[in-house]
């Protein structure tokens, strides 16, 4: 098959779509990619792009064009706004200007959703179908993780989504619960298909022994946002401190939330509790990890996001770590069910203190065990063959 995917983000950024499009063209595929310039997370044209350079390049045997965006800049709502828009009228515009034939468009699908508005135009001209892989509900997920309420703005923005998924010939959803969610748009059930994310290659190295530290780590990396609800750590810390127990929260990553959280940190007199790392290089990840007793996931309490699987718990437990949750829904059941650690509700800031000394108290043999219950769970539900195998099924 030739293969277009369409997708807002691409290397050098990191996001899944990466490893997938080299995996494509390993299964003996032909692949371009139409994305924007790079400039996430930071909000900056990563080095050696501009708004004008680049437009077309080759990476790793893969031809990837490039439309123009306007940048996130700080991540205000303004800025990621007209970043989520410039997307889809640049991206239009690229479309009409790459040659050939694609058997078929495969859209990834993280926010914004408007990404599918760039396949659907690359699926008309080229007169091929359209797949469509959804990582978060729109409007729903934009509302509770931006905190919008305009109702005629949610308005616009669910008709949009229903636009473009009624006219995708696919859509896979990477979390079987998204399925009852778009029945109720009146999104015909018969065309979508369960399609979780896997972890990139990195996380399957071979995971480094658990080293005892003189204090106890819990790590969390990823994006710093409002709806990680990450400030729940600090009432954590507070009851940790009542207890005398030391134990040190590792943050890996960046976000718009970033500095509000190191504030708050600071206010509440927790801060010998944190250590803040900054973003890392994915492939600098296991490194972190190794150093690490357990693993955070967390995201505030919502009904969108209990139908959500962070792509971070495929990585934490392809890589065989403990983990331990502040979340609900579907992510709070695999936890607790794969016996790869301990979840509690977002708003459960004792049970979520109590887990975590508990987890701290575990013996080094409990600890590994928790670690192999979690990268056994991944090898049967999540593993990156299964996965492919059954993605380039449905294409074919």
């Amino acid at each position: 098959m030739k293969i277009l995917v369409v997708t807002q983000y691409y290397k050098p950024e990191n996001f899944i779509i990466n490893d997938l499009v080299k995996t494509f063209k390993q299964r003996g595929n032909e692949v371009e990619v139409l994305t924007a310039i790079p400039n996430y997370p930071s909000g900056r044209f990563f080095e050696g792009y501009n708004f004008f350079n680049r437009n077309k390049e080759l990476i790793d045997g893969v031809i990837v064009h490039r439309a123009r965006i306007f940048p996130r800049f700080n991540s205000n709502k303004f800025f990621i706004s007209i970043n989520y828009l410039s997307f889809v009228f640049f991206g239009i515009i690229k479309v009409l200007f790459v040659s050939g034939k694609f058997d078929r468009i495969f859209i990834y699908a993280p926010s914004p959703i408007t990404v599918g508005l760039v396949g659907i135009f690359a699926s008309i001209k080229f007169n091929s179908k359209s797949f469509l892989w959804v990582q978060d509900l729109w409007p729903e997920s934009v509302s509770e993780a931006g905190n919008i309420n305009n109702r005629i703005l949610i308005k616009i923005l669910n008709s949009l989504t229903k636009y473009i998924y009624n006219n995708v010939d696919h859509i896979l959803v990477q979390s079987k619960l998204f399925i009852q969610n778009l029945s109720k748009k009146n999104i015909n059930k018969r065309k979508i298909t369960y399609l979780p994310n896997y972890a990139d290659d990195v996380y399957l190295r071979v995971k480094q022994p658990i080293k005892k530290h003189n204090y106890f780590t819990v790590t969390f990396a990823g994006n710093i946002g409002e709806a990680q609800n990450l400030e729940v750590l600090i009432s954590v810390c507070k009851i940790l401190k009542n207890k005398s127990e030391k134990i040190i929260f590792i943050i890996i990553g960046t976000g718009r939330n970033l500095n509000n959280l190191k504030n708050n940190i600071i206010k509440s007199e927790v801060k010998d509790y944190f250590k803040f790392l900054g973003r890392k290089e994915q492939n600098l990840m296991p490194s972190y990890f190794d150093s690490s007793d357990v693993m955070l996931i967390s995201l505030k309490k919502s009904k969108i996001f209990s139908l959500t699987i962070p792509s971070k718990l495929q990585s934490y437990m392809a890589y065989g770590m403990p983990i331990v949750g502040s979340i609900s829904g579907v992510s709070n059941q695999i936890i607790n069910e794969s016996g790869a650690g301990f979840a509690t509700e977002p708003d459960d800031i004792k049970g979520l203190a109590n887990n975590i000394i508990r987890i701290k108290n575990m013996s080094n043999d409990q600890l590994i065990q928790l670690g192999k219950n979690s990268k056994k769970y991944y090898v049967k539900n999540f593993s990156k063959k299964i996965i492919v195998d059954r993605l380039l099924k449905i294409l074919s």
